[in-house]
């Protein structure tokens, strides 16, 4: 079997953008597609009020010719206008058009930017839910760069610059009928300047795009690089490390701003053979209008609005296609943005009901919905039994099974201790409980009810009759105190309560169990006191024993029917390992536990001893027919 990367490449896209990109465009437009409609009339209104003053000056121009020769007649409607109602005339179509416009690009604008969150959301949404291999093979940064400068090139499009886009559109929609209104003569010339700017941009468009998508791609890896390094930092600083990672991080940089100036670069040559096409036509435009007006063709009004329009429409439409190279970048942030949205979510997990991009099969239920199909809820029982039968997992194809044939039963309120050496599958048995990777073969059940695993879940009544409930809700039968606490930025009540909301009350009770109420209680800085004090990020401020006692309460307050200890006292101190231990055997008695012991000492309680030894069980039997032998192999060892 080929062996695959661990760290997968950064994605290439190449070629013309996949019809993909402009279906999730529309997506994100659809809850506002009536709007949209109405909003673009409005916006052609606006426009054709601000350029048809143009034509209302040409018209006043005409109303003064003397020379028959060279006059035109004036629309029936501007007869017998004099210079006080032509001005009046200019006010009014200046007055609406700016104030139509303004309300145009304010509420497209609008509407942009939440067409555009709602694509954020979206995203962020699904990446929150797609499998566990996909975050070990993605760097962070290149995660974080999809969230940040990709979104960026999104917004700033979708903002003013959309409403500006759009008015040039509309300019130049209008331009051509009012030219050919003015004198049909110049619309040749129009149309000439229309193919040249596009002859232009496509044959430069397809380099700018490639150039973009170097950009994008470029810019990953010295974010990821910083993020490793940020994060690191203490470690890189103890064993001298600085020099090596500068350097990295200023090659990794070096290649971005080097591409980045190709980039500004390409952009800028088009820009400049724009430019120059705007100045020929305007000149030939000029020569011939002067012929045509001397020879009678047009009239010096006509003239006049022709040429005001021609000039016009040659910087317009060179702003068009300028606008619409710009917008490539927007698309490109798009489709990495897209990318993302359709990648396949976790084998049974759902989108919220609120999801605008899923599928029904895809949308997750309620607490009602769980109770109306008769499923079980996360807390329904004060223990559960656990089966783990012929379990088989790896955590990658290419790699070999870290679980082999696993079979054993945990009866409800028993308490299991789990031994093994270093890479004897303990932390991938704990993975697999909870489904974060998917099984080669065998199954968990929770209390006789498995999670829904289907790619594609089932209907949520058909769960019931094949004995599964939805994954979150079966993870949610399991309170979690991992090896390494994880705590959040945010006050103590945040990081117990979370989404629940649960009152002081209930908080104080848990901490008081724990044995850490009193010292919550004297916690202070700026003001902040008890539960209202900040932790910093990663809960810096407060010791790692202080942290895991902290997770012992929040798992607590979870109030499952089970509870797993994955070398929770492997980093605390003999003090804070006691507090847990007697709070695990006293608040915790009922429920059913699962321990992966650090310390042997911590375990001779428990009900049973299951021996892991290279993703396998080697033993399985009482705390003293287990632990002595597994004690004199790891000696002989």
């Amino acid at each position: 079997m080929a062996q695959s990367k661990f760290i997968a490449d950064e994605i290439s896209f190449t070629g013309k953008f996949s019809k993909n990109v402009f279906e999730t465009i529309a997506k994100s437009f659809a809850q506002f597609k009536v709007r949209v409609f109405v909003l673009f009339a409005i916006g052609l209104i606006g426009r054709f009020c601000l350029l048809f003053s143009a034509n209302v000056m040409g018209y006043w121009a005409d109303s003064l010719c003397r020379a028959p020769a060279h006059c035109k007649p004036i629309p029936e409607f501007f007869q017998g206008y004099g210079n006080h109602e032509f001005v009046n005339a200019l006010i009014c179509f200046a007055t609406v058009g700016f104030a139509i416009n303004t309300f145009f690009r304010i509420a497209i604008s609008r509407i942009g930017s939440r067409a555009v969150s709602t694509l954020y959301d979206e995203v962020t949404m699904r990446t929150s839910r797609l499998p566990m291999g996909f975050f070990d093979e993605t760097p962070v940064g290149r995660i974080v760069t999809r969230f940040s400068s990709d979104y960026a090139a999104i917004f700033r499009m979708a903002g003013g610059p959309l409403g500006e886009f759009l008015c040039i559109l509309f300019d130049l929609i209008l331009m051509l009928v009012l030219t050919v209104v003015a004198s049909p003569y110049f619309l040749p010339v129009l149309i000439l300047v229309v193919a040249l700017n596009y002859l232009t941009y496509t044959r430069s468009n397809t380099g700018l795009r490639i150039e973009r998508r170097l950009l994008s791609k470029q810019r990953g890896p010295s974010i990821a690089h910083f993020a490793e390094t940020v994060q690191g930092a203490s470690i890189i600083k103890v064993f001298g490390k600085r020099k090596s990672f500068t350097f990295r991080y200023d090659h990794l940089m070096a290649d971005f701003l080097l591409q980045k100036l190709k980039t500004a670069v390409a952009v800028h040559f088009f820009s400049l053979k724009m430019s120059g096409i705007t100045a020929i036509m305007l000149l030939a435009t000029g020569v011939a209008g002067i012929w045509m007006a001397d020879t009678g063709l047009v009239s010096v009004g006509s003239l006049g609005v022709a040429l005001t329009f021609i000039m016009m429409a040659s910087s317009t439409i060179q702003w068009f296609f300028e606008w619409l190279a710009n917008l490539e970048e927007a698309l490109t942030g798009i489709e990495r943005m897209d990318h993302y949205l359709r990648m396949p979510l976790e084998a049974g997990s759902r989108m919220p009901k609120h999801a605008t991009f899923a599928p029904t099969a895809e949308q997750s239920m309620s607490q009602e919905d769980l109770e109306k199909f008769g499923l079980p809820t996360s807390n329904a029982d004060q223990s559960a039994m656990i089966e783990v039968k012929d379990l088989t997992m790896r955590y990658r194809d290419d790699l070999p099974p870290v679980l082999n044939d696993i079979n054993f039963i945990v009866r409800p309120g028993e308490q299991l201790a789990i031994v093994g050496r270093t890479g004897s599958g303990k932390s991938s048995l704990i993975q697999a409980l909870f489904g974060l990777y998917p099984f080669e073969k065998g199954s968990i059940t929770l209390g006789g009810i498995s999670p829904d695993l289907a790619v594609i879940s089932s209907s949520f009544k058909n769960l019931k009759a094949r004995g599964q409930m939805p994954l979150t809700e079966f993870r949610r039968r399991m309170a979690l105190i991992p090896q390494e606490p994880n705590l959040f930025r945010g006050t103590i009540r945040e990081n117990l309560s979370g989404v629940n909301d649960l009152d002081d009350g209930k908080l104080w009770t848990a901490l008081e169990k724990i044995g850490i109420a009193r010292w919550v209680r004297s916690l202070k800085h700026h003001g902040q006191i008890g539960l209202d004090f900040r932790l910093e990020e990663g809960a810096k401020n407060i010791s790692q024993g202080e942290r895991q006692l902290l997770c012992m309460a929040r798992a607590l307050l979870q109030d499952t029917p089970i509870i797993i200890m994955d070398e929770a006292t492997s980093s605390v101190d003999p003090a804070s390992e006691e507090l847990l231990v007697r709070a695990t055997e006293t608040h915790m008695k009922d429920k059913t536990k699962i321990i992966v012991a650090h310390r042997l000492s911590t375990i001779e309680n428990s009900d049973r001893v299951m021996w892991l030894d290279q993703g396998r069980i080697r033993m399985l039997d009482r705390p003293d027919v287990v632990l002595p032998q597994f004690q004199s192999r790891t000696d002989q060892s």
